[in-house]
């Protein structure tokens, strides 16, 4: 075999992506005939939130999910040679097992068919004994479609409460790649994390600043308490009329989810009457369609209040009380979940009250200055090649550094903020960043200022 001498140019890994893909047929090779007329998709498993490679060569249907490259030892790469300069590029490659997608039988007509059989021959050649027991159990089987009938009947004027049955929050991945609008996670500057007009366009806004000017002259007849009291803080303000538009905006989202799903249903729906326009973009936005009409899964009601929380953080100078947010949301909704879809939009409680939230960046060059130098001085130090900052601290024996560790992992947990570390013996090393905005913010600030407090009780 000849022997290929190279320098290597670039390598190519992008975990977060899908990979050039090499397919193994877990029932042999394909022939060549086959693979020429071979097609092939990737598509989403809704059920198993799992991404799913299918393939067909007009006769066969292969599936296969894909692969988990963090719990494979080794890594595929291809190699690519560039003959007249010399260098190869590598690009990381995912191996991926499908297998050949086979009708099932129905059993269960099957053993209706086996039943029915056997009890024909009981009756006709079992004794009497036999043949009584037949009979009797022939009587007490139940005929399932008049019971169904029977059911849906009963319960078709039965008024259900709604309760808030999406108590368990989907994971912040599924959260991120279906209903968080676009986030500048290196933003340094609160206002330049979210773009408001990816939320709604500027354009459908600017439909609602005839009647916003009419709130801010004092048209807020049939408006609640936190409509009020925000409208009183922004009154002032230089952008109030399109502050106003947004909070009216948030009150018609949390009206289309208010309403009764057969009232949603109707063609001539009405929940914004200033505007055709954003009428109609709430219904778009926030519903599915589906072969029974228009549905507001779960999905679109966590949607809706992501964007909600987002609007109103925006309104409010990135400074949110929750639970006078929550007392306006006509749909029963926890403080709690509230609270979990806070951490996923990136806000944080403030330190005077965990239930007023604000929305968390990097830090600025002034905060910088003004809560890193003080770390600076104890040790800590702003690593080169990422941004944060990282310290070890080295204790008399393993039993003082757990302890220390000990102290650390409870804070930690407290804040939901954990620390990157590592520990041999009586030496622990630190390394502080918030991954949720690529960079330092102010709780590493608080979590750095407690570890140091944490060694010091120690003697450290």
């Amino acid at each position: 075999m000849k022997r290929l001498k190279a320098i290597i140019e670039d390598v190519n890994v992008q975990s977060d992506k899908i990979q050039p893909i090499i397919v193994n047929f877990q029932n042999g090779e394909l022939k060549d005939e086959e693979v020429k007329e071979m097609s092939c998709g990737l598509f989403r498993d809704q059920k198993d939130d799992k991404t799913v490679l299918a393939l067909s060569n007009g006769h066969i249907v292969y599936k296969g999910y894909r692969p988990d490259c963090e719990k494979e030892s080794t890594r595929t790469m291809l190699v690519l040679h560039n003959k007249r300069t010399g260098k190869v590029k590598l690009f990381e490659a995912e191996r991926w097992q499908v297998t050949p997608v086979l009708e099932k039988p129905n059993v269960k007509d099957n053993q209706n068919d086996l039943e029915k059989n056997i009890g024909i021959l009981n009756k006709q050649f079992g004794s009497k004994r036999v043949k009584r027991r037949t009979e009797q159990f022939e009587k007490l089987k139940v005929n399932v479609d008049a019971v169904k009938e029977q059911l849906e009947k009963t319960v078709s004027n039965v008024e259900i409460d709604r309760l808030e049955l999406s108590n368990q929050l989907q994971t912040e991945e599924h959260l991120s790649n279906t209903i968080l609008p676009v986030c500048n996670r290196n933003a340094t500057n609160a206002k330049d994390v979210y773009n408001i007009y990816d939320i709604i366009p500027k354009s459908k806004l600017e439909t609602l600043y005839e009647h916003a000017m009419e709130v801010l002259n004092g048209d807020v007849e049939g408006k609640g308490k936190f409509f009020k009291r925000t409208l009183r803080t922004i009154q002032s303000d230089p952008d109030n009329v399109n502050k106003i538009a947004l909070l009216l905006y948030i009150e018609m989202i949390n009206t289309w989810f208010a309403m009764p799903m057969k009232n949603a249903k109707r063609r001539d729906v009405v929940i914004c009457s200033v505007s055709e326009e954003v009428n109609q973009y709430i219904i778009d936005t926030y519903s599915v369609s589906s072969p029974n009409g228009r549905t507001r899964p779960n999905t679109m009601k966590d949607k809706g209040l992501v964007h909600s929380l987002i609007l109103a953080l925006t309104i409010s100078n990135f400074v949110l009380d929750l639970e006078q947010f929550r007392v306006m949301l006509e749909t029963r909704t926890s403080l709690k979940k509230l609270m979990d879809l806070a951490k996923i939009i990136g806000a944080i409680s403030t330190k005077e009250d965990k239930k007023v939230i604000t929305l968390k960046s990097k830090l600025t060059s002034e905060e910088r200055e003004q809560n890193l130098n003080p770390l600076l001085s104890t040790g800590w130090s702003v690593q080169a090649n990422r941004d944060a900052i990282y310290k070890e601290f080295v204790f008399k024996n393993f039993n003082e550094a757990f302890g220390f560790m000990a102290r650390v992992a409870l804070q930690a947990e407290k804040m939901d903020h954990h620390p990157e570390w590592f520990n041999v013996y009586n030496k622990v090393n630190i390394t502080l960043s918030s991954h949720d905005v690529n960079g330092l913010s102010q709780r590493d600030v608080k979590l750095a200022t407690f570890i140091d407090k944490a060694a010091a009780s120690t003697g450290n």
